[in-house]
């Protein structure tokens, strides 16, 4: 039986063909694995360039958190940059016509420019978000009315993880408002509500002793704390404020052991905190319930 020596126009016993087809699969394994040295070396360089655990990147007027933010874009511009170079020299060793290509991508571009606005309009406000440092990884935003620390941006996207562990991808396009937590730090705001009956002045005194001894062992202060004074009447008693400026995100652990030293503070003076109480009266006991 005739082995059949051709498939498809082509002689499949023809050694040119096959030498240079070799030599053709050859180099693109070349380009590919060129490409990914490419990425791995530079991802290492920019890693050693701007990735430090702690205080200023060395060299650098950057913090810690713009130096993470740069990282993660630098790391993405590369891998993008090189795949489309590594993609347009593996066209050009298969025979096709790059800048043919490349100017039919221009008319291209015109057809699905309408369908990629919202591609265009990601990257270009992901550029002015990172240009203007509206917020940095770490820090505690709400944009396009959701809440998380963030945790990468990139030219199309941010990456958000909320306090539930939940993650969530926002396109740059739709960041119109940005609300950062993070920076100068965050408001601690605790309310005080003590009886009618109590001396305020008193209170004020010993809720000020509170918040010295606070500010000296809470290294999470910033600034204060500080009574304000009175910040309501309420129906069942008077209400104090204070006031705190404390690390981004610990506001929270601020309030709680302020609330926790200054109940303790007033248990201690003898000073009640009002609370609802409901009195119930039987028929036999009208008389002491008026």
């Amino acid at each position: 039986m005739e082995i059949q020596s051709v498939l498809y126009g082509v002689n499949l016993v023809d050694t040119d063909f096959w030498l240079s087809t070799g030599a053709v699969v050859a180099r693109i394994g070349a380009v590919i694995v060129m490409a990914l040295l490419v990425v791995k070396i530079g991802n290492s360089l920019i890693n050693k360039l701007l990735s430090e655990p702690k205080g200023k990147v060395p060299g650098l007027p950057i913090d810690e958190a713009r130096a993470e933010t740069l990282s993660g874009l630098l790391r993405s511009t590369l891998r993008y940059v090189t795949g489309i170079v590594a993609l347009l020299m593996v066209l050009d060793l298969l025979g096709i016509d790059t800048k043919a290509l490349l100017g039919g991508a221009a008319v291209l571009g015109l057809a699905v420019g309408f369908g990629a606005q919202n591609l265009v309009r990601d990257v270009i406000t992901g550029f002015f978000l990172i240009y203007e440092r509206q917020y940095d990884v770490g820090d505690y935003v709400t944009i396009a009315g959701v809440s998380g620390i963030v945790e990468q941006i990139g030219l199309r996207t941010t990456v958000l993880r909320d306090w539930s562990g939940d993650v969530h991808t926002v396109p740059n396009g739709l960041v119109e408002k940005t609300t950062n937590s993070s920076r100068r730090g965050s408001r601690a705001l605790v309310e005080v509500p003590v009886s009618y009956a109590a001396d305020l002045r008193q209170v004020i005194d010993i809720m000020e002793q509170v918040c010295e001894q606070a500010a000296e062992e809470l290294p999470a202060i910033r600034e204060g704390p500080r009574v304000l004074g009175v910040k309501q009447l309420g129906e069942s008693g008077v209400v104090l404020l204070v006031w705190a400026r404390a690390e981004p995100l610990s506001q929270w652990n601020v309030e709680r052991e302020l609330r926790l030293r200054i109940k303790e503070a007033l248990d201690t003076a003898g000073i009640e905190v009002p609370y609802p109480r409901l009195v119930v009266c039987g028929e036999s006991h009208k008389e002491g319930c008026r």
